[in-house]
């Protein structure tokens, strides 16, 4: 059988990390992270004047915002990254930093974000979740991929 005439990627494997704030900075993988989205919007301002034409709204860019990201995690409750003690979960309202890594990609993503919330659910049958959500804030930067 051939294969397909395509290069696209799986995105298993990629690895999310927080860092622990010291210098030097030491990062942990976030333990069991599943399905997520990343990306940046910009904002829009609107510069339309008596004289734009064909009486159409103009608009300019404006400030670029992080996203917000939201990921959800095989909740494991002695995992160092998702207890109370050392985790995620006793992180809500403070500015982390995090290092984004996919497969095949060359670069690191190294972002700020707030940690918004950490949600956990408990279904009767079924595994446990926990669900953490952040808000990227600041410049973002990129460094060569290390192992």
């Amino acid at each position: 059988m051939a294969n397909p005439n395509s290069e696209a990627r799986l995105g298993y494997g990629t690895i999310l990390r927080y860092g622990d704030g010291g210098s030097p900075q030491t990062f942990a993988e976030i333990g069991e992270v599943g399905d997520f989205e990343d990306g940046d919007t910009i904002e829009l301002v609107e510069v339309t004047n008596h004289q734009s034409p064909n009486s159409r709204r103009e608009y300019i860019a404006g400030l670029k915002d992080g996203s917000e990201v939201s990921f959800p995690c095989n909740y494991i409750p002695t995992h160092a990254t998702h207890d109370r003690a050392t985790g995620l979960r006793g992180k809500i309202g403070e500015v982390l930093d995090f290092q984004l890594v996919a497969p095949g990609e060359t670069e690191t993503y190294n972002f700020s974000a707030l940690v918004m919330g950490v949600t956990r659910s408990f279904p009767v049958q079924g595994v446990m979740q926990m669900t953490v959500t952040l808000k990227k804030t600041g410049a973002d930067s990129y460094t060569p991929v290390t192992p």
